[in-house]
């Protein structure tokens, strides 16, 4: 009795070793309760080709909050941002006990870069503001468009994938060629106008 105790007390743990060896993908513990994207205008500034962006005093933020399962804004939710003007976007997460977790995706940049898709071609420019991560991005309104979902993606790659991938991907539609998994897929709408149009 004794000695098949112990064949299948080594059986049990030569799996769970095998388990934990698996090649599997890493993937982040942090588990996602909700998520922002601001959009503040800020004043973005050509020095000889050196550009460098600067806060623009009383500006008012546009603010779009997600929440639930999968993560949504209110129905009705939008932006609206102007042509020709320049605007930080940033990413707030927060995990299910309500604490900030966007840094993690800057801890871990190797591994995460965000796409912002579907904006009609030549609307907008995008710069990312970290290593290439996403987590706060300038972009600038090029031309007027009817309203669309814009897309928002963090994308959780698999080791040597971001080694890949340039800053110009950053509206790749074939973005999945970068294998990987979605930390967030925000879909929101969007409209770009020019100054004084209304909704």
């Amino acid at each position: 009795m004794n000695k098949y105790l112990f064949t299948l007390f080594i059986a049990i743990a030569t799996l769970t070793s095998c388990s934990k060896n698996d090649p599997t993908p890493e993937v982040d513990q942090e588990e996602l309760g909700r998520a922002s994207l601001t959009f503040t205008p800020v004043q973005k500034i050509n020095d000889n080709g050196s550009i460098s962006y600067a806060p623009i005093q009383g500006e008012e933020a546009q603010k779009l909050e997600f929440s639930g399962n999968p993560l949504l804004p209110p129905v009705g939710a939008h932006i609206h941002l102007h042509v020709g003007e320049t605007y930080k976007m940033e990413l707030i997460t927060l995990d299910f006990a309500n604490r900030p977790s966007q840094q993690t995706f800057i801890q871990r940049a190797d591994t995460h870069q965000a796409f912002l898709l579907n904006a009609p071609a030549n609307s907008m420019d995008f710069v990312y503001a970290d290593d290439q991560v996403g987590v706060t991005a300038y972009i600038t309104i090029l031309a007027e468009t009817d309203a669309f979902a814009l897309r928002y993606i963090m994308r959780h790659l698999n080791p040597g994938v971001k080694a890949r991938i340039t800053a110009a991907d950053w509206n790749n539609s074939n973005y999945t060629q970068f294998t990987g998994a979605n930390d967030l897929d925000l879909k929101f709408e969007a409209h770009f106008t020019e100054e004084g149009h209304g909704h």
